[in-house]
Parts: structure tokens; sequence; C-alpha cells
């Protein structure tokens, strides 16, 4: 009897959502970070681990198919992990700064403000009146923004760091 095969895009979806919620993990600790300085700390941590977190899940699927996984595929895994995982963090983290921490952004602008103004080189340049301006006025993107142009750079970092990965959950099965 043949035995059935998982395709990468099942193995993908069972295992996007413990990843997605890893990255939630990430960007909740990023939003609360300036009001729980040890979070960012943890953020590092999870930063950090993330390539192993791939890699795990490149080297189970290596394993399982007895070390017959092509590099492309296991790539594939990491790229599926990464959009996957993605999508459930972007929509986590759009509640989260939606409904837990409305001013966020507007948060994070001031503080850029402080700093840059703290700064003589920086003091009378257009930048800080520009977002002087942006902050006034009340123009920095909407949440829904932020969280899509975070959804698009994760799944971007996330495909060179599955293309690294890949590299190494190759390696010869003992």
């Amino acid at each position: 009897m043949k035995e059935e095969r998982v395709s990468i895009y099942q193995r993908a979806s069972v295992w996007g959502i413990p990843f997605g919620l890893y990255l939630s993990c990430m960007g909740v600790a990023s939003v609360f970070a300036d009001w729980f300085p040890p979070l960012s700390v943890i953020l590092l941590i999870l930063l950090a681990c993330t390539p192993l977190v791939v890699y795990y899940y490149q080297r189970r699927m290596f394993i399982e198919e007895d070390g017959f996984s092509e590099y492309a595929a296991l790539w594939m895994l990491g790229i599926m992990l990464f959009i996957l995982g993605s999508v459930l963090a972007s929509f986590i983290m759009y509640l989260v700064i939606q409904y837990g921490r409305p001013d966020f952004i507007y948060d994070q602008a001031r503080g850029a403000l402080e700093a840059y103004s703290a700064m003589p080189e920086m003091r009378d340049s257009e930048f800080l009146r520009v977002l002087q301006l942006m902050v006034d006025e009340r123009r920095l993107p909407a949440p829904i923004e932020m969280v899509f142009n975070v959804f698009w750079f994760i799944t971007f970092g996330g495909c060179v760091t599955s293309a690294l990965t890949a590299l190494v959950a190759r390696r010869r099965l003992k």
C-alpha cells in the first residue's frame, strides 16, 4: 500500500498557527515594551530565536520525509510558515493596537520627536518640522496600515531567514 505524503501546505497550515502565536508574542512585546522595559529583553530573545524555530520546523519535515526533502521544499515551508504566521500575528496585532493601545503610533512619534529634539544637529531639521506637523494634524498611519506594512516586512524577512535555515536543515541524517 502506498503511503500518502503530507504536502508542504498542509504542514504549514498546521504549524503556522503556533508560529503565528510566536510572532504575535513578539508583536505584543514590542507594543508594550516602552511601558514595561523587561519586555524589550523578551522581545530580543524571541527575535534571536526565530531562525531556530523555523529551523525546527524545516528539520522536522526533513526527518519525517526520511531525508528526501529538497532545499526548495524546505525553503517553501519556511516561506509559508512566515506568511500564515504573519496573517495570524497581523490580526492579533491589529486588535492590540486598535483596541488595547490606540495611541501607540502617536506615542512612538512623540518619543521620536523628544529624542531628536534633544540632538543639537537635529533641532532645526526639516524632518522634525514635518514629523511634528504629522503628529499635530493626526496624519500618521492608521493601525491597519501599520499592520499591513509589518506583515510585508515579516514575510520578506521570513523569505531570507527560511533560505538560510533550509540550508542547515538539510544536513545528513544519522
